[in-house]
């Protein structure tokens, strides 16, 4: 077997494990701590761009002359591919969040991040405290087994008024995963309509990975 074929093989049975249905999230961190050393791999072999058009759209919604002056949060920052993306266009204050020691540890090497935080984002208010962040991106986030449509809310705590909050997602998952089906969209414009923030851009991006294409969300948070 070529080791072409082999990591074929091991990503498919990853994403397997990954996509499965009903894990509890401490089940899902153990995995996550498994495969941390193979993950890049396996985002290569899938041909995963989701850091990528996510670095892109911060990008897009922040000036060059500014990159160094926000301040950004990467939620579910992993092994930090936005992070690296980021920095090479100019920003220097990123922080991260992740609940994977094993990826926390790989996305330390990177350099490019200041504060760690070592937490899982759910229903449950965080340790960092609000009105922290200019932006506020996460890219893969939103799958199975992993945030419930709550943790939005956090993003939205974290974020200064005025500050940006982008989401990207594969768009499969807006109908194939239970917990967002019908309840994803739905819970985000309730949380417009009580003024807690501003939706600027919904698009369907193509190429989220080799199999399916990126929903992207932008927000700004305005709290009335």
């Amino acid at each position: 077997m070529s080791s072409t074929s082999e990591m074929e093989e091991i990503t498919g049975k990853v994403l397997a494990e990954f996509r499965q249905p009903g894990q509890d999230p401490h089940q899902l961190i153990a995995k996550y701590d498994e495969w941390c050393k193979i993950y890049d791999k396996i985002l290569v072999c899938t041909r995963y761009r989701g850091h990528v058009i996510a670095a892109d759209y911060v990008a897009q919604m922040v000036p060059e002359d500014r990159r160094q002056h926000v301040r950004v949060m990467d939620i579910a920052a992993g092994t930090g591919g936005v992070g690296l993306k980021l920095h090479k266009k100019g920003f220097t204050n990123i922080d991260a969040l992740d609940p994977s020691e094993g990826m926390l540890n790989i996305l330390t090497e990177t350099g490019v991040y200041s504060l760690i935080y070592q937490e899982f984002i759910s229903q449950d208010p965080t340790t960092i405290p609000e009105d922290t962040y200019d932006v506020v991106v996460t890219s893969g986030s939103l799958a199975e087994s992993h945030m419930p449509v709550q943790a939005i809310d956090e993003f939205i705590r974290i974020t200064k008024p005025g500050g940006l909050v982008i989401i990207v997602t594969d768009v499969k998952y807006l109908t194939t995963v239970e917990a967002y089906k019908d309840k994803l969209e739905p819970h985000m414009e309730c949380l417009e309509q009580q003024g807690l923030w501003h939706k600027e851009l919904r698009t369907v991006v193509p190429n989220y990975d080799n199999t399916c294409d990126a929903v992207v969300y932008i927000y700004r948070v305005v709290r009335n």
